[in-house]
């Protein structure tokens, strides 16, 4: 079941309309390294959180993963990253590789990063249909307890600790990075305007991906 917790980023994405915009991909990032491939499965919710019909046909639909620099939380940088196709609930999740030179420092107030010199790069995460003028809210998802995920990318072990707040909510941060390279960090909500960032300790088969449609899609 999903839960309350997964829309905790789709406020933060007010920045929709301006990512529709974005054109250049990350396709030249590393060419002579082969990325990582996933088969990851989706589900399809109405913005009430309620479960649409396994019948729903998914046409034209495409899964936005925008790069966000230097902020665990913030705002997609104009790159995208990558742009998968969605069928039948599935679509094919490629790690990204080659992104260091992309990732930028947090500067954001509150929070302790050691080293202070660590440089992070997240993935934003949209959907959209071609006909459609603006992007859409989507999230990976615990698929344990319905907790909204993040994938973040970290130049260096690192530990991020502190909070930040955003448009009324608190984001403690308790992270322990064991290594460079991508990981995956849970947002557990603590109460209603609380909410926690710690490392995911599942496995990559609890992960599934969150499309939040609203009415003109699901007619």
């Amino acid at each position: 079941m999903l839960t309350n917790s997964i829309l905790i980023l789709f406020p933060i994405l007010v920045f929709i309309s301006a990512c529709s915009h974005q054109k250049m991909l990350a396709s030249d990032l590393d060419k002579s390294t082969n990325p990582q491939h996933y088969e990851l499965s989706y589900q399809r919710y109405s913005y009430n959180l309620q479960p649409i019909s396994e019948t729903f046909v998914d046409e034209e639909l495409n899964l936005i993963f925008p790069a966000i620099s230097g902020a665990i939380l913030g705002n997609p940088n104009g790159l995208i990253l990558q742009v998968a196709e969605g069928k039948q609930g599935q679509f094919t999740f490629a790690i990204p590789q080659g992104v260091d030179e992309l990732a930028k420092e947090i500067t954001q107030s509150g929070l302790t990063v050691d080293p202070a010199d660590t440089r992070v790069l997240r993935m934003g995460t949209f959907h959209s249909y071609p006909y459609y003028h603006s992007l859409g809210d989507a999230s990976f998802v615990n698929g344990q307890n319905g907790n909204a995920l993040i994938f973040v990318y970290f130049s260096q072990q690192s530990r991020v600790a502190g909070s930040f707040e955003i448009y009324n909510e608190i984001f403690d941060h308790q992270l322990d990075i064991k290594e460079a390279g991508w990981s995956w960090i849970e947002i557990a909500k603590q109460n209603d305007n609380h909410y926690l960032l710690k490392n995911f300790s599942g496995t990559f088969e609890d992960i599934y991906f969150a499309v939040l449609l609203d009415e003109m899609a699901v007619m």
